[in-house]
Order: structure tokens, then C-alpha cells, then sequence
């Protein structure tokens, strides 16, 4: 393989933090393994540091005493890790792409409203689908009437930061959200509210960020709280798009959301379904999840074709029937470390390597 190297774009923080060996939960000896397995050098770089003209960018290396710096040729096949809010970052990656190089995972996040959209072009996915439409006030007020309970969602954001819910009670409507407290820290409130009537603070987030409004999904419960699955879908050697892991994540009891950073805690899929589905077995839910998850990415891929690493979010009926929450397209990989899955949590960072090199092969 004449030309080894595979780019790795990180954002500045997380280059810096691999400078001081300290990356979070992004686990770079697993990068460094899966190229030794695939024969590749992986590159880590940011995009600030690409001279597009030239074709040459800045680049930490692993060498004998750690992470050297080195200038190189733009590596030929790039797996971006990084999220980019600036049009002049974006600009820069589709200009190497403009001069040939493969970059999957172009772009690591897209709207809730545009994947809603991709996907309800497939009638067979619909049923799966949450109802979901632009919060407007007066579109919140409408779904509060048709449902029970709605969710409030950041178009763009990620982790469950921004999420709210709104709840028929006996006396009224509850909100649930996330707020500070006065020592700044963040804690979750309910809320009882007059009538239906939006809380003031609530208007003026909707106004400010662009929000969905949809139908709470009737998720499956274990010991009484809500939980969904994390789905890693990859392409590897093969390119072909395939199931690398699945875990589950409940949430706490004070709230709805089950992201780990929000507190949501991560159990194996077993565990899951013998307490909430023990009608179904683990191989009928897996088996669901998969072929349901694998016509997802399809559909989406067929639209976003960079894809090739993404973490779905696949939540559960009481029936087992799959619904499509989210789709993460940087997907923070460690829910499978928490679950005490290491070869699957080692296999998600294989896999991107082994995507890379067949382009270095081929």
C-alpha cells in the first residue's frame, strides 16, 4: 500500500487533549490499534492546519516517544471526528473533497427536521416515525391537544441539552425541563402550568432557537423508567453498512431524557428486554432493532452519501416494536465501555480504520 496514511480531523480541544493525553472518551490507542491491524498510519489533524492550495497539512504522528508533528501531503482517505459551526471550516473540507479526497463522514451533524424529513419519504418507515413539525406556539398548543404529552427539541442540538416536556396532569399541563439553579449547576424542575398556556421562558426559547414539537413515543419502561437503545452502525472492509453493537440506556427517575450525560444510566440488552419485553426474546429484539436500523441508515445514505459511521438512537414499545428517536453522526462510542462491552466499544474505531484503507487499497 503505497500511500498508508488515514486522517483523522479532530476539533482543537481534542487535538490538544491528545497532545496532553487527555482525549475524553475518545480512546486513541484503539485508532493506533485498528491501524496496525489494517496496515495504515493514522494522522490527527485539525482542518484549521489543511493548506488546501498546497495540499499539505499539519499532522501528529505516533512515533517511539509520543505524538510528533509532522507537515504531509493531505492524506488521500480523512474519517472526520470533528463538528464544525463555521461555513469557512466547511468551505475547507468540501475543497479537499473538490480535489479528490475521500472524507467520510463530511458532515457530523445534520438537523432533527431534515432526517425526519429523509426518512418520511419511506412509507415503510413512517409507522416508526414520531410525529414531528416546527415549533411554532401556536403548532405546540395544537399538538397539546392531540396528545397527552409532547416533546420540545433542539433542531441542532445534541446530549439532550435544550429538551423539554409538556404533560397533561389532572389539574393541568406539567412541564419538565432543565434548568439552572442559582449556583449555575444544571437540575431538572417540573413544573405545574396554568391551563396550557406556555410559560413565558418557553416562547422565548422558541423564538430564539429553532425547535421541533413531537408526540412523546411510547417507550418501554424498566423499573418504571424510560429507555431506548444506542445502535453503532458502520461501514467497515466491506463497505457494506453493518450492525457493530447495541446497548441500552435508561433514564433517571427525575426526568425522561436518557442520555449519559445527562445522567441516563447504560445496561446491556438483555437485561432490558427480559424486565420490559419478556414476551419477546433478546434474538427477536435484536433481530428487529438490526433489519429496522440498517433500512434507516440505507434511506439516509442514500441522500447524505459520506455516511459511514453513525450512532442511532432506537427507542422500544412495550411490544417491541422499534422507534426512530435520533441519529447521531458522531457517535460518542463509550455507552459500550460503561456496559462493560470492550470488544464492541474496541470494534467502533476498527471499523472507520478498515472503511479507510479498502479506499487505500482499492
Amino acid at each position: 500500500m503505497a500511500d498508508n496514511r488515514i486522517g483523522i480531523l479532530f476539533n482543537s480541544n481534542m487535538l490538544r487533549g491528545l497532545l496532553q493525553n487527555k482525549t475524553g472518551h475518545e480512546a486513541i490507542a484503539f485508532y493506533e490499534e485498528a491501524g496496525r491491524r489494517h496496515g495504515v498510519i493514522p494522522c490527527f489533524m485539525r482542518v484549521e492546519d489543511v493548506n488546501v492550495r498546497q495540499m499539505e497539512a499539519v499532522a501528529y504522528i505516533r512515533e517511539h516517544t509520543g505524538y510528533a508533528r509532522r507537515r504531509i501531503p493531505v492524506p488521500s482517505v480523512i474519517h472526520n471526528r470533528a463538528i464544525y459551526f463555521r461555513a469557512g471550516a466547511h468551505a475547507r473540507v468540501q475543497s479537499m473533497v473538490n480535489r479528490g479526497t475521500v472524507i467520510f463522514n463530511q458532515v457530523n451533524r445534520y438537523g432533527k427536521w431534515k432526517l425526519h424529513v429523509l426518512l418520511q419519504q419511506d412509507p415503510a418507515l413512517v409507522p416508526h416515525l414520531p410525529i414531528t413539525v416546527p415549533a411554532r406556539t401556536g403548532v405546540v398548543a395544537a399538538m397539546m391537544d392531540s396528545y397527552g404529552a409532547v416533546v420540545l427539541k433542539p433542531d441542532n442540538n445534541s446530549v439532550g441539552r435544550g429538551i423539554m416536556k409538556l404533560e397533561r396532569s389532572s389539574t393541568g399541563w406539567i412541564i419538565v425541563y432543565s434548568g439552572r439553579s442559582a449556583g449555575g449547576a444544571r437540575k431538572w424542575r417540573k413544573v405545574n402550568l396554568a391551563g396550557s398556556r406556555l410559560p413565558r421562558f418557553v416562547i422565548a426559547q422558541l423564538q430564539r432557537t429553532p425547535y421541533l414539537v413531537q408526540e412523546l413515543l411510547p417507550l418501554a419502561r424498566y423499573h418504571d423508567r424510560p429507555f431506548d437503545l444506542r445502535i453503532s452502525v458502520q461501514r467497515g472492509g466491506s463497505r457494506e453498512w453493518k450492525i457493530t453493537g447495541i446497548v441500552g440506556r435508561v433514564a433517571p427517575r427525575h426526568t425522561f431524557v436518557t442520555n449519559v450525560a445527562q445522567g441516563g444510566t447504560v445496561h446491556r440488552l438483555e437485561e432490558l428486554v427480559a424486565a420490559a419485553i419478556p414476551h419477546c426474546s433478546v434474538a427477536e429484539v435484536v433481530e428487529r432493532v438490526s433489519v429496522f436500523s440498517l433500512h434507516v441508515v440505507n434511506r439516509l445514505s442514500h441522500s447524505l452519501s459520506q455516511m459511514a459511521d453513525v450512532g442511532l438512537d432506537i427507542g422500544l414499545t412495550s411490544d417491541g416494536k422499534p422507534l426512530f428517536i435520533e441519529c447521531n453522526g458522531r457517535d460518542q462510542r463509550y455507552s459500550f465501555r460503561e456496559a462493560g462491552l470492550y470488544d464492541i466499544w474496541e470494534a467502533t474505531y476498527c471499523n472507520p480504520i478498515a472503511y479507510g484503507a479498502s479506499f487505500l487499497r482499492s
